[in-house]
C-alpha cells in the first residue's frame, strides 16, 4: 500500500510525500511527490493512501519507460504512451460509462455507479495534474506559475486527450492516423519551412477530401476499404477536367503512406493499405506530357531572351540552368560563396546550404563556368556577406515558383511557343541531350547535373572531397559546343 510514504504532522495531519529518483526528476518535472489528505483519521487516511499511490507508480512507470528508450519520446509516441496511461486507469474517452436507450433497470444502476467512480477518478486526475505542472510561485503576487506547454510532457498529454482538446482514439482514424503521419514526416524530410508548409496544406487537403468521401475524418482506419479506394481515384477520371494519370498516380501514394506509416508505427500488421497496388504506371506513362528539349533554334532564342532580362536576377538564373543544367532552385539558392570566381577554374558550387537543400539526394558538385556564363557572372553585384543569396529575393525557396513562372512567361511571350511540354526546366533535359549527342561520358554530365546515377556516384566517391572542376571543363565545353541534338 505505500505506507511508508503517509505522513503525520505534529499536529495530526495525515499527507503523502514520496520523493522521485534523480533519473525520473527531469521527465517528470519534479523532486517530490506531496498531496495533503486533510484529514487527522488514520483510517480514512490510509483509504486515500492507496489511491494516490497508485497513481504515483503509474506515473513513474510511465517515466521510466522513457528512460528504457535511451531518448526523449517523440510526440506521437508521447500520445500513445498517454492514451495507455489514460485506459489502464480507465479514463480515456472511450471508456466513459455510456447508457442504452432500451437499458433494464439493473443496467441503469450500474450505469450510475460506474459513472460515479468515473467522476471520482477523473477529479483525481485533474487534482495531481495541476499539482505536477506548479513550477513554483511569483515572488511579488505570488500567484502559481505553471509548467509551459511541453509536446514530450506525458501527463500533459494525457490531461489533453482526457478534456477532449485533442482525439487521441483506441482504435486509430483517419483523422489521428493522417496526422500523426504529418507530424513525424516533418521531423524525418525536414524540409526548410516554406516547403514544409507548402506540403502540409496540400497534403491536408487531400486527406480532408478523402475524409468526405469515406463519411468523415472519424472514419475508423480499419474500415477503410479498397472498394472506397478505388472508386475515389475513379472520381478524378470523371468530370469537365479530369486528372491526369500522373496525378492520379501521386494521389494514390500520397494516400497509401498514409496507411503504411500507421503500419509500421502502430506495431499492427492488421492494417492494410486499400490504395496497395491501384497505381498504373504503365497507364501514366502512356498519357504522359513529358517536358521535352528545346530545338537549337529555340534554345537560341531563349538564351538572347534571357541576356535581354539582364541586370534582372530572373535572367542570370535562367542563364546559369542552361549553362550548367542545373534544376531552378539549384541555380537560384546559390550562396555568395558558392559563385566561386578567383580560382585557376571558375566554377559554381552546387551543395546544400542556408537557403535551400539538393532535392532528391542530387550530388554534391562542382560545376565549371562556360566563357559565356562567366562574362555576366563577373558583372554581377554580389553582397558582401558569403552567405547571402547572391540572387537576392529570388534565393528564398518561396520564391522559387515566381522564378520559374518568369521564366516560363518568356518561352511563352517572348517565343510565342505554346507547347506545354517546353518549359524553363527543359534546359535541363536539353543539356543531357547534348551531352549524349556530344558523346560525352554519361557519368560525367549526369555529375554535372547532379543526377545520381551509380556511375556519377561512384565518380564523385572516388574523389572524396569532390571532382575538381577543371575535370569537367573540356566536356562542358564540348556539349555547349554541340549544335544538333535529338530528334526534335
Amino acid at each position: 500500500m505505500g505506507s511508508k510514504y503517509l505522513k503525520r504532522s505534529v499536529k495530526g495531519w495525515y499527507s503523502y510525500r514520496r520523493r522521485v529518483p534523480a533519473r525520473l526528476q527531469k521527465i517528470l518535472g519534479k523532486t517530490e511527490f506531496k498531496e495533503s489528505f486533510n484529514t487527522k483519521d488514520e483510517t480514512l487516511a490510509l483509504f486515500r493512501l492507496g489511491s494516490y499511490n497508485q497513481e504515483v507508480e503509474k506515473q513513474l512507470a510511465l517515466a521510466e519507460k522513457q528512460v528504457a528508450v535511451g531518448r526523449e519520446l517523440t510526440p506521437v509516441e508521447v500520445r500513445e504512451v498517454a492514451s495507455g496511461f489514460l485506459q489502464r486507469l480507465g479514463l480515456h474517452p472511450d471508456q466513459i460509462p455510456t447508457l442504452k436507450a432500451n437499458a433494464s433497470p439493473e443496467a441503469r444502476s450500474q450505469f450510475k455507479q460506474q459513472s460515479s467512480e468515473w467522476a471520482d477518478r477523473y477529479d483525481l486526475f485533474l487534482s495531481n495534474f495541476e499539482d505536477s505542472q506548479v513550477v513554483g510561485h511569483d515572488p511579488k503576487t505570488w500567484e502559481t506559475i505553471y509548467k509551459p506547454d511541453d509536446p514530450k510532457d506525458v501527463f500533459q498529454a494525457a490531461y489533453i486527450i482526457a478534456t477532449g482538446e485533442q482525439e487521441a482514439p483506441t482504435k486509430p482514424t483517419w483523422e489521428s492516423t493522417f496526422k500523426d503521419y504529418l507530424e513525424v514526416n516533418k521531423q524525418e524530410k525536414r524540409r526548410n519551412p516554406h516547403k514544409q508548409k507548402s506540403f502540409e496544406a496540400k497534403t491536408t487537403a487531400l486527406y480532408q477530401k478523402f475524409a468526405v468521401f469515406i463519411g468523415g475524418l472519424d472514419t475508423p482506419l480499419e474500415q477503410i476499404t479498397r472498394q472506397q479506394a478505388r472508386a475515389y481515384l475513379n472520381t478524378y477520371r470523371t468530370g469537365d477536367k479530369p486528372a491526369s494519370e500522373a496525378t492520379i498516380g501521386r494521389y494514390s501514394s500520397q494516400l497509401g503512406a498514409v496507411f503504411n506509416f500507421a503500419r509500421q508505427e502502430y506495431q499492427d500488421d492488421k492494417i492494410r493499405n486499400p490504395f496497395e497496388g491501384l497505381r498504373d504506371m504503365t497507364r501514366e506513362r502512356e498519357t504522359a506530357n513529358d517536358r521535352r528539349s528545346f530545338t537549337p533554334t529555340e534554345l537560341s532564342a531563349y538564351e538572347k531572351a534571357l541576356v535581354d532580362k539582364l541586370p534582372s536576377p530572373i535572367g542570370l538564373i535562367g542563364l546559369v540552368m542552361l549553362y550548367t543544367g542545373c534544376a531552378t532552385s539549384e541555380a537560384a539558392g546559390l550562396e555568395v560563396a558558392d559563385i566561386r570566381l578567383d580560382c585557376e577554374t571558375p566554377h559554381l558550387r552546387i551543395a546544400a546550404n542556408s537557403h535551400r537543400r539538393l532535392d532528391k539526394g542530387r550530388i554534391n558538385r562542382s560545376v565549371p563556368i562556360a566563357a559565356p556564363l562567366l562574362e555576366h557572372l563577373m558583372a554581377l553585384q554580389l553582397p558582401k556577406d558569403e552567405k547571402a543569396g547572391a540572387f537576392g529575393k529570388y534565393s528564398d525557396a518561396k520564391s522559387y515558383s515566381n522564378v520559374s513562372v518568369q521564366l516560363n512567361s518568356l518561352i511563352r511571350d517572348k517565343l510565342k511557343i505554346k507547347d506545354p511540354s517546353l518549359t524553363s526546366y527543359s534546359t535541363r533535359h536539353t543539356f543531357k541531350d547534348r551531352g549524349r549527342a556530344a558523346r560525352v561520358a554519361p557519368e560525367v554530365y549526369d555529375y554535372m547535373q547532379g543526377h545520381v546515377t551509380k556511375a556519377s556516384s561512384a565518380m564523385a566517391q572516388r574523389y572524396g572531397t569532390g571532382i575538381p572542376p577543371s575535370f569537367c571543363l573540356q566536356d562542358l565545353n564540348k556539349i555547349l559546343a554541340t549544335t544538333a541534338w535529338g530528334d526534335l
